[in-house]
C-alpha cells in the first residue's frame, strides 16, 4: 500500500470508528456523504479553493460551514480538517471509502435492474424485498434501460446475475443447440 493510500484509509477510517456508534448515526452520515459527492461532484472549483494555500484557514471554515451546515458535524468537521491540511482532493475517495465501509457494515449492497423500459417504482421495491430475503441483505437497485434487451429483465447484485430477458433466453437456446 501507497504513503497516500494509507493515509487516504486513515481518514476514512477514523470517520468510520466516529460513526460507528450506532447503525442509524452509520446511515446518516453515509446519506451525507453521498449527498456530498453528488455536490463535490457538480462543483470541482469549491474543492480546488478550499485546497487553497492563499486562502486563511477561517475563511474555508466560513465556507464549509455555509455550504454543508445541514450535514452533520462529524462530516463537516471531516471537510474542515481535510481543507485544513490540504487532503480536500482526495475527499471524494475518503467520502466513497467510508460508504463502502458503512455499507458493509450496515449489510446494504446495491445492484441494477436492466429493462426495456423504466419498472414502476412498486415494481422496484418488490424486486428489492425478493433480492432482500435471498441474500440476506437490504438490497437497493438502480433501473437502467438496456436498448439491447427485446424484454424482460436483467439483475445483477455483485457479481450474481439473474437475467431473466428474452435475449438470455434466446442465447441459452442457442447454446443448447
Amino acid at each position: 500500500m501507497t504513503e497516500l493510500n494509507e493515509i487516504i484509509n486513515n481518514w476514512t477510517f477514523a470517520l468510520f470508528d466516529l460513526a460507528r456508534e450506532s447503525d442509524e448515526l452509520l446511515s446518516q452520515l453515509s446519506n451525507d456523504c453521498a449527498d456530498i459527492l453528488k455536490i463535490i461532484k457538480q462543483n470541482k472549483e469549491y474543492l480546488k479553493i478550499l485546497n487553497s494555500f492563499d486562502l486563511p484557514n477561517e475563511k474555508k471554515y466560513e465556507m464549509i460551514d455555509n455550504a454543508f451546515s445541514s450535514y452533520h458535524p462529524y462530516i463537516i468537521n471531516t471537510i474542515k480538517l481535510s481543507a485544513k491540511k490540504h487532503m480536500v482532493k482526495y475527499l471524494d475517495i475518503i467520502l466513497h471509502n467510508f460508504i463502502e465501509l458503512s455499507n458493509d457494515k450496515l449489510n446494504i449492497k446495491y445492484g441494477y435492474v436492466y429493462s426495456t423500459k423504466y419498472l414502476k417504482e412498486k415494481e422496484i421495491t418488490k424486486l428489492q424485498m425478493k433480492l432482500s430475503n435471498r441474500f440476506k441483505s437490504k438490497i437497493i437497485l438502480t433501473n437502467i434501460i438496456d436498448e439491447n434487451l427485446i424484454g424482460g429483465i436483467k439483475i445483477k447484485v455483485d457479481e450474481f446475475l439473474i437475467d431473466n430477458s428474452i435475449l438470455g433466453k434466446l442465447n441459452k437456446i442457442k447454446s443448447l443447440v
